[in-house]
């Protein structure tokens, strides 16, 4: 069996300690120590592959934690990672942008002393990993002839996180989220997979076969009285097939649904690439009815020119500013600006990430009613979101 560890990475022996005895408690019995950037990849060296996350302080003597990340990502680091330190909440930040820059699994950031509280949130936050493979056997599912017929079997399969209004306590919208199960019962993420499917030249044949299986998870909702909308994710591939819309349409209507039963997400920071042939596609999406959606908004270079140049009818505040709004100055100025610009344009605004109850309050302080996020509900199978939607969603 796969041994679970964390790798806690700090100078200070006493803040060593205390957090280990906080992962203890919370249930993570191999806690690997390392009191420095060089002792760390040692231990990476030697458990690389059964390391889950690496909780890991900025300021260290030798090696800090910013060198540190770099040598992590030359070495393929794939795990979680959650920063830890005693500066100030720019230095945090900063980090922060790195951490993603890598593409590692940010966690999130924490100021000194460690909080057990938001620990334990952070480290529930965690995407599942892939249990029962070796990295020799994920890296076999990943080739193109395995993702091809992954593909033709509809091995990819949506799970859906609910969109809700916290004010009427309604779930407007669910998004679906691609996923890979393994026969082992454990899950390849799409981390790992999205780029790999990228790679392999088949963003199409994924996105029509979530389309199709979200559209019929939707015609089955609306026999059951559910009159929700879905939104599904589409890659910046997908948009420049100029014959896409005519056959997301078709699909559609062969369900008995109307294009405004769906929405199509689009990740705002990928928008800049073969924008021509991006702008027609979107442009004729919305023109037949299909919302549109522009997702981690802020995190592009041209934010403000997306929502001018294109019909976007929903404007999704990213993670980082919704999770840092409380604690962090710039991060409250871009999120209060956010939900400033969606609502005078007359956009739905969803605020992602919601995952601590001090996060809802300061979002609805500033004016945000609808959120997503493991604080309402995490990603669910049909059937369990299905469950949770006939529920009345409890007060927030």
């Amino acid at each position: 069996m796969t041994e679970h560890m964390v790798l806690l990475v700090d100078d200070d022996e006493f803040q060593l300690e205390m957090i280990s005895a906080q992962l203890t408690t919370l249930g993570w019995s191999h806690v690997l120590l390392a009191n420095g950037g060089d002792a760390a990849l040692e231990q990476f060296e030697r458990h690389g592959q059964n390391i889950d996350v690496i909780i890991c302080d900025l300021s260290m003597p030798g090696m800090d934690g910013l060198v540190l990340m770099r040598h992590l990502a030359q070495r393929g680091f794939a795990a979680s990672l959650i920063l830890l330190s005693g500066m100030h909440d720019e230095i945090l930040s900063s980090a922060a942008g790195l951490a993603v820059a890598h593409k590692f699994d940010l966690l999130g950031v924490m100021s000194k002393p460690c909080d057990p509280a938001r620990l334990s949130e952070l480290l529930a936050s965690r995407q599942p990993r892939v249990d029962g493979l070796s990295p020799q056997r994920v890296e076999q599912a990943l080739t193109p002839q395995r993702l091809q017929q992954a593909l033709r079997g509809c091995e990819f399969i949506p799970w859906y996180q609910p969109k809700v209004n916290v004010d009427s306590n309604t779930t407007v919208s669910v998004e679906a989220l691609a996923r890979w199960p393994q026969e082992s019962g454990g899950m390849i993420g799409p981390g790992l997979f999205i780029p790999a499917i990228e790679s392999a030249g088949l963003s199409d044949e994924l996105f029509f076969s979530m389309a199709n299986q979200v559209l019929r998870d939707l015609a089955s909702w609306r026999t059951h009285g559910l009159s929700i909308k879905a939104a599904i994710n589409m890659s910046m591939d997908t948009a420049m097939n100029l014959s896409m819309p005519e056959r997301l349409e078709k699909m559609v209507e062969t369900m008995g649904l109307q294009p405004q039963d769906l929405i199509i997400e689009v990740t705002e920071s990928k928008l800049m690439a073969e924008r021509t042939q991006a702008m027609e596609t979107l442009t004729r999406l919305s023109m037949m009815g299909f919302v549109l959606s522009i997702d981690d908004f802020g995190t592009g270079y041209s934010s403000l020119g997306q929502l001018v140049d294109l019909p976007f009818k929903e404007l999704k505040i990213d993670a980082r500013f919704v999770q840092r709004a409380a604690t962090e100055r710039k991060a409250e100025a871009i999120l209060r600006i956010s939900l400033t610009i969606g609502l005078n344009l007359g956009m739905g605004v969803i605020a992602e990430g919601v995952e601590t109850l001090e996060q809802m309050t300061f979002l609805r302080a500033c004016g945000g009613t609808v959120v997503q996020g493991y604080y309402v509900a995490r990603p669910m199978p049909f059937a369990a979101c299905s469950e949770w939607m006939k529920r009345e969603v409890s007060n927030f």
